[in-house]
């Protein structure tokens, strides 16, 4: 347990996911994998022992789709991109923070940011409109 949030995972886009994640896989002695929430992108993971969905990876989205929320809503949904194809950075990070849930939840309330817990022990944040963090208790 680490005294300081530490990256989970990121995640960007890319032209061709697949082919990305198993280039950066071959650098670094990882392993590419799809990506089972949406059907074109893959990840990388950062080791080649490494299988679980905990942390230590790397998410690769294909330009023609972007996580966004839905107005009223604040959990995030893969959807497609107006003109075919994202032109933005398509990031976001997975932080995992030295805190309880409950303190991450109370951090939320206190400043305001629509927040969930997609599932238990991730919550999605929306720091504004456009910008999404996932926050991990590790406590």
């Amino acid at each position: 347990m680490a005294d300081h949030p530490i990256i989970g995972h990121t995640s960007v886009y890319a032209d061709h996911p697949q082919a990305t994640a198993t280039a950066l896989a071959g650098l670094i002695g990882g392993r590419a994998s799809p990506f089972p929430p949406h059907a074109s992108g893959w990840v990388c993971f950062l080791s080649a022992a490494r299988s679980d969905w905990c942390h230590e990876f790397i998410e690769f989205y294909p330009r023609d789709t972007q996580l966004a929320r839905t107005p009223g809503a604040v959990r995030p949904m893969f959807m497609s991109v107006e003109g075919g194809r994202a032109t933005g950075a398509g990031s976001h990070v997975n932080l995992i923070l030295p805190v309880s849930a409950a303190q991450i939840e109370a951090a939320c309330a206190h400043s305001g940011l629509p927040h969930a817990w997609r599932w238990s022990g991730l919550m999605d944040v929306w720091l504004e409109e456009r910008l999404m963090v996932e926050l991990v208790p590790d406590r």
